[in-house]
């Protein structure tokens, strides 16, 4: 049984509030049920959601309206965590998109699910696959297309069958590219997954686990790509703005 899930705002926006064991249970049941032939109410697009997509959802309608009717947003970026654990949720988790797809992956191999791979830079998808292939040999990686995220690219994978399609367009497009096109796709679940086929194709090496732990991924994230400086210039506003949220929260409660 997968366990209920509690859902948290901030600055307005909706984190669910679940552990990295309980959002790989989600995905599994999702994809179960699709194979038993239970319809969903709509498609499982998963948003791993950091402090940058908190401010773009603040400054974008279309976007606020995805993640606003994503089946799934897991607390990715510390910022986001350390708000909901300002917010009542004391125990609450990171469920980075690397770490739960690193702990969905080996019950996908063991279950026969079909995993497709999209976007990123060009070859990408393909060696993210192979290493994928290479760790775990039961892995049914049944599509890796580097392809723009359009509908060209959506019918490919309609034509591979996928149950979980892990798409790799940066925030904003890849969580359109799954809103727009997973139930034509039809695969129950679609994830942003964000940087995480440069990580697995070995192009970009992952932060040391003590920076992880320190909440200081982005810092080391920065050092390896200075272009993202651009966007995380919103994160001092989102610093800002949640704090002051938080404030009004704490002597709301003070008040009652």
């Amino acid at each position: 049984m997968v366990a209920p899930v509690r859902r948290a705002r901030v600055l307005g926006v909706p984190v669910d509030v679940l552990t990295v064991a309980q959002a790989a249970e989600w995905i599994v049941a999702q994809v179960t049920a699709h194979h038993a032939g239970q319809r969903a109410a709509g498609p499982g697009v998963v948003i791993t959601l950091n402090p940058e997509m908190v401010m773009l959802a603040r400054r974008d309608p279309v976007f606020a309206q995805i993640v606003e009717e994503a089946a799934l947003r897991v607390p990715d970026g510390i910022g986001v965590v350390r708000a909901i654990r300002r917010r009542g949720f004391a125990g609450a988790e990171r469920v980075g998109g690397v770490d739960l797809l690193e702990e969905y992956l080996p019950e996908a191999a063991r279950r026969g699910h079909r995993i497709a791979l999209a976007g990123s830079a060009p070859g990408i998808a393909d060696e993210a696959a192979q290493r994928l292939r290479a760790r775990w040999a039961d892995l049914r990686i049944v599509a890796a297309d580097g392809g723009d995220p359009d509908a060209a690219l959506a019918d490919r994978l309609r034509s591979a069958s996928p149950d979980v399609v892990c798409a790799a367009f940066g925030q904003g497009r890849q969580e359109m590219f799954l809103r727009t096109h997973l139930a034509d796709i039809g695969a129950p679940v679609g994830i942003g997954v964000g940087g995480w086929l440069d990580y697995m194709a070995g192009t970009v090496r992952r932060a040391p686990r003590p920076m992880r732990d320190a909440g200081l991924e982005w810092a080391w994230r920065l050092a390896l790509q200075p272009r993202r400086l651009r966007r995380q210039l919103y994160l001092p506003l989102f610093w800002v703005a949640e704090h002051r949220e938080a404030a009004r929260f704490a002597r709301r409660d003070r008040v009652g």
